[in-house]
């Protein structure tokens, strides 16, 4: 079930290029894009008897997964420790080895610019969406 918390996690996070996420968080989520890409490519080649080197109805999913995949990759890119403004390096073709090797990095210990803490396993967010925990005591909301 951690596959698709991950996969929904990045579904809901779209907009958010702040803060962090987990090397599993990231490859989990790549694993389950694949599998409903290859799976969705299959149903609808049944379905309108495409043949494979038509293209069907799952590029449609593929477009809309764009701006998640980028918000995911920036955010694993802050939990390495790197700026999200990496990712034009793959735009040269050798640089996809070198956010390859990024990806596969574990997290970084420390705080960079990008949020305010390192995560554990699992994903982490900026500051700002964070509430204050409740008072515990009555004292509490009188000071």
């Amino acid at each position: 079930m951690q596959a698709l918390n991950c996969y929904m996690e990045t579904w809901r996070r779209y907009r958010d290029f702040r803060g962090r996420s987990s090397r599993s968080a990231y490859w989990w989520t790549a694993l389950v894009h694949a599998v409903v890409y290859v799976v969705l490519g299959g149903i609808f080649a049944a379905i309108f008897d495409l043949s494979s080197d038509q293209v069907g109805p799952e590029i449609i999913y593929g477009i809309a997964y764009i701006l998640p995949s980028l918000a995911l990759a920036v955010r694993r890119l802050h939990d390495v420790g790197r700026s999200g403004h990496w990712l034009w390096i793959s735009l040269t073709g050798v640089g996809i080895l070198v956010l390859l090797y990024w990806f596969v990095q574990p997290s970084s210990a420390q705080t960079n610019d990008m949020e305010d803490s390192p995560t554990q396993g699992g994903t982490a967010t900026a500051s700002s969406d964070t509430e204050p925990e409740p008072p515990q005591q009555t004292s509490d909301i009188i000071r």
